[in-house]
């Protein structure tokens, strides 16, 4: 192909150049520089004093302590998530603000994801693929760990393709309903630890949290008047499968999208009693619940002033537009 420089080349569609500038979305911009500020080290724990009492506890409960870190993980593994959407953000010319914040998210979520790492190292080094089971319930933990990263690894290539789909507003409505529980999970965490370095490490992740959620609930508002009624069912869909997706480790896996064994639920509640008895506080599922209701009536409120139909959550006793026949490819990763 001929190029005429003496004419202006002609760019490609969905390409990173030519690189443009705006200043004038104040809301992001605002939430860039509160990322900045926000940033934490996950190196600052103090993790010899977390192997110093892990090494107080028995076997199952340190145990029990990893596998939840595990679970944690199949949803922090995120980095290449917004890795990915912040090569798009930047392919589709988004405001520089926004393509900012995708960014700090990136690095938030690989911190989040070390964090995961550190913490089982430091209480059971080696689980899971290192870890020889002494009894039948320590060969359930480790096969529900690797079955919960399997499902993890059946949306991946959905989401690549995700995008040839939806829109960005679209899809990261997704993200809404588990940043909005996040923050409260995090938080209820934080304060109920007796592990002091854990509950830093969840006060921290909290203030995360709060900050992905601001950024989805920036994203949704600011396109939510130009929605039609097809993209509106759509987030209304996406938070579905956002509550589905994230109520694995924040509820209990309803079975229209987890693949899990049929012992998953017994074992995760066991793990988790054992957890507590060792001075890790995970929420009871009232707590859950609540947690979960709290988020709803957040990201319910923002959807209804915008007449987005806010979903059923049957497993709440929450009525609302029934969603179904969600497919595989409907699940975006969140967190």
């Amino acid at each position: 192909m001929s190029l005429d420089f003496e004419k202006e080349p002609e760019f490609p569609e969905f390409n990173v150049y030519p690189p443009r500038w705006s200043f004038d979305n104040e809301r992001a911009w605002q939430l860039y520089r509160r990322a900045k500020r926000e940033q934490w080290d996950e190196q600052d724990i103090d993790w010899e004093k977390v192997k110093e009492i892990a090494s107080g506890l028995d076997r199952k409960q340190r145990l029990a302590i990893a596998y939840w870190w595990t679970l944690l993980s199949t949803f922090d593994n995120a980095t290449p998530v917004f890795a990915y959407a912040l090569v798009k953000s930047h392919e589709l010319h988004l405001d520089t603000a926004v393509k900012g914040v995708i960014t700090t998210i990136t690095y938030d979520e690989n911190r989040h994801n070390v964090m995961c790492g550190l913490a089982i190292n430091n209480v059971f080094p080696g689980y899971p693929f290192d870890f020889k089971p002494q009894d039948e319930l320590e060969r359930k933990v480790k096969l529900s760990t690797l079955w919960a990263w399997y499902n993890g690894s059946r949306y991946w290539k959905a989401y690549l393709e995700a995008y040839h789909k939806y829109t960005m507003d679209v899809l990261f409505t997704s993200f809404m309903m588990g940043e909005a529980a996040a923050t409260t999970v995090f938080s209820t965490m934080s304060k109920g630890s007796k592990i002091d370095q854990f509950s830093k490490l969840f006060k921290n992740t909290a203030v995360d949290e709060t900050r992905h959620y601001a950024f989805t609930h920036l994203i949704m508002t600011s396109n939510a008047s130009k929605m039609d009624e097809e993209r509106k069912k759509l987030v209304s869909k996406q938070v579905r499968a956002g509550f589905v997706f994230l109520s694995m480790i924040t509820y209990r896996p309803p079975k229209d999208f987890w693949k899990l064994p049929p012992w998953f639920n017994e074992v995760t509640e066991k793990m988790e009693d054992l957890a507590r008895s060792g001075g890790f506080y995970i929420p009871e599922i009232k707590e859950k619940e609540e947690a979960w209701r709290t988020a709803i009536m957040r990201v319910g409120a923002t959807l209804s002033r915008y007449g987005v139909p806010m979903p059923a959550i049957p497993e709440l006793g929450i009525t609302g537009e029934e969603v179904k026949d969600l497919k595989e490819e409907d699940f975006i990763p969140v967190f």
